[in-house]
């Protein structure tokens, strides 16, 4: 049974007499347990608010919030929010914010903090909860002591580790991480992606890693979406996200990094992302799209089955598109992709 199933998900803000069109339409799998799915795109694309929807964690402005979410064949969007509270959020999918230092309470010590949602719960005893709370610390690679510290005692790298402990103390079966790296430096960067691996393969745990960073998706999941203005420009397996991009947005952002073995020089993004309260017509990235044709600036893209099971919302990949401009951009697609 697949794990995840998020179809045409919704999730629309109101700010003053405009609504902000945040999460428009995504759909997402994860199909087994101790698979990763990475969320890359520029700030504003969506991914936090994708995330905050999968925890119904809602602001009080929201004009719209719809759609299917499976989880193990059971859909979360009918559940009340109470139901959703006690059977969900912590138990079976749980988040790391970004920010440890802003998640931490600074005038408890670690082990209460981790064992929290156990003694929320009130299903087992607190000496019991801080033993799971000490041994899930050492679990992420701390030292049981650390229980009996404040969070100012603690390092970044640290701080990270007993906020990811925090997540994963009632054993969900997902776990969401919003830029859980990007406040450190390289090295501690490298240990908690190490830790992460560890996670993914024992005991299994499945994972939305979210990240401005592609390099670091590549070297954890198994499937990247490409966010942009609300929607999944293309999503498929890593591998061929990566080496076979089928949307300019991807191939554009590939063309943004730079590479350890090419003397090309990394090359800048065009344009700007657009303002969500008023999405462009047709394709979204087509006013930053150097190879957009007319159908773009009309149409919607749909979103087009790619061999690996994955799509791409690009009218470059639709064959039945005729005329001689058309395949010129096509021609200049092929030749251009990464």
């Amino acid at each position: 049974m697949t794990l995840l199933a998020i179809r045409d998900l919704y999730l629309h803000y109101r700010s003053g007499d405009r609504v902000v069109h945040a999460v428009d339409g995504v759909s997402l799998t994860i199909e087994n347990k101790g698979e990763a799915v990475g969320i890359v795109g520029e700030s504003g694309s969506g991914k936090t608010s994708m995330a905050t929807a999968l925890m119904r964690m809602l602001p009080r402005n929201v004009a719209r919030f719809d759609g299917s979410i499976l989880l193990d064949g059971q859909e979360l969007t009918i559940l009340s929010d109470d139901d959703f509270r006690r059977q969900i959020r912590w138990k079976k999918i749980a988040m790391v914010f970004q920010g440890s230092m802003s998640i931490l309470n600074p005038v408890l010590r670690i082990g209460f903090q981790v064992a929290e949602p156990l003694l929320a719960g009130g299903e087992v005893s607190k000496r019991e909860a801080l033993q799971r709370a000490e041994s899930l610390l050492e679990r992420v690679g701390l030292p049981a002591g650390i229980a009996q510290r404040y969070p100012h005692e603690l390092s970044g790298g640290q701080k990270q580790r007993v906020v990811i402990a925090t997540a994963l103390i009632m054993n969900p079966d997902l776990l969401i991480l919003d830029e859980p790296t990007s406040a450190l430096d390289v090295s501690v960067q490298a240990q908690i992606m190490n830790l992460l691996k560890d996670l993914k393969e024992d005991p299994g745990i499945s994972m939305i890693f979210i990240t401005h960073d592609i390099g670091l998706a590549s070297d954890l999941c198994d499937h990247i979406a490409v966010a942009y203005a609300g929607q999944h420009a293309e999503f498929g397996s890593a591998e061929r996200v990566l080496l076979d991009p089928h949307h300019p947005y991807t191939n554009l952002l590939l063309r943004s990094l730079p590479r350890l073995h090419e003397t090309e020089p990394p090359q800048a993004m065009p344009g700007q992302p657009p303002d969500l309260t008023r999405p462009p017509a047709g394709c979204r990235f087509h006013p930053r799209c150097p190879w957009a044709f007319e159908v773009c600036f009309s149409e919607a893209p749909p979103e087009y089955p790619m061999a690996d099971g994955g799509h791409a919302r690009c009218f470059l990949n639709d064959a039945a598109v005729s005329g001689d401009r058309f395949q010129a951009h096509l021609r200049h697609w092929a030749e251009s992709r990464v």
